[in-house]
């Protein structure tokens, strides 16, 4: 069953900062795999996105937020994002390097 994936603001400027971030560094062509590497793993969401563990701080925030890991080493990215119904609310696309989410940071 088709899941229905979608962004919230907060993941939309989080996705175009580091685009930004890309851009300043004259790297246009790394950003460019960057993001097609994130629509990507945004794609597999649409089937069965509960098979992604829980975020370590979902108890602390107060609501099941899973995660979904991109890149690796000192450039992964967790993309938090909740599930609800045949919906997937892309939440935050949150650098690892990043301290943990807050309540705040969803707000």
């Amino acid at each position: 069953m088709a899941y229905r994936v979608v962004l919230t603001d907060k993941a939309e400027a989080d996705v175009e900062s580091v685009l930004k971030w890309f851009h300043d560094q004259q790297a246009t062509d790394a950003g460019g795999r960057w993001y097609a590497q994130l629509m990507a793993r945004l794609d597999t969401l649409e089937n069965n996105p509960e098979r992604s563990a829980l975020a370590a701080e979902s108890e602390d925030v107060g609501k099941e937020i899973r995660e979904l890991l991109l890149g690796r080493r000192r450039y992964k990215f967790r993309i938090l994002f909740t599930v609800s119904g045949k919906t997937v609310t892309i939440l935050r696309v949150w650098h690892s390097s990043r301290d943990s989410i807050t309540r705040e940071d969803f707000g």
